[in-house]
């Protein structure tokens, strides 16, 4: 009885805690067969604006995660992948009275612009989304992992989304890079349709 109790114990569920800016995972993955196992985590990081709680307010907890901090404590048995596990954590600056929600439309005016033309640039991105991958890695709009991530994406509109995102959640700097590049006249000849979009968005 009190080694079933024991073992009972060992498997419990942890306890986790984590303030408004931090994420803390803690699943338990058994029997899984996939091609791929990508795990995206997105966090603010609360800056100068942080009003947490003291740190004998935080509750207890197995796992505790504060101050736009990350927790990665999930456990995987049986797990068969044919191809990559790709885990990253990408932090936002939270600035000050801006809430940790919020959208990063809201952080700059190039933001604003792709993310208010998304559609439009999918659409004709789409029709040659490896030019337009290699020259975003080439202005290193794109971190060298997100581009091995999005090379092996094989539908051109998931691909294009894709890149779209990632520039969106890199920031203002890398969206400002990004219009940049689209007014450039080898990626106007090769997207006729950019002239008129960029004429709108730029």
């Amino acid at each position: 009885m009190d080694k079933k109790k024991s073992e009972q114990g060992q498997h419990r569920s942890p306890t986790v805690y984590a303030d408004s800016n931090s994420v803390v995972l803690a699943r338990e993955m058994t029997n899984v067969k996939a091609k791929n196992l990508n795990c995206r985590i997105e966090t603010g990081d609360p800056g100068s604006s942080q009003t947490g709680s003291a740190v004998g307010q935080v509750p207890q907890a197995d796992y505790t995660a504060c101050g736009g901090s990350v927790i990665w404590a999930d456990t995987m048995s049986g797990v068969t992948l044919d191809g990559d596990l790709n885990f990253s954590v990408n932090t936002c600056r939270v600035g000050a009275g801006t809430a940790a929600g919020t959208l990063p439309s809201s952080q700059g005016p190039a933001v604003k612009m792709i993310v208010e033309h998304k559609v439009e640039l999918i659409a004709c991105l789409k029709a040659d989304h490896s030019f337009i991958l290699q020259h975003a890695h080439a202005k290193h709009i794109v971190t060298q992992r997100q581009y091995w991530n999005l090379k092996d994406i094989s539908p051109p509109e998931k691909n294009v989304t894709n890149l779209i995102d990632e520039v969106i959640v890199n920031g203002q700097e890398s969206c400002s890079l990004f219009l940049e590049v689209l007014k450039e006249p080898e990626v106007l000849q090769t997207y006729p349709q950019l002239i008129k979009i960029t004429k709108q968005c730029c």
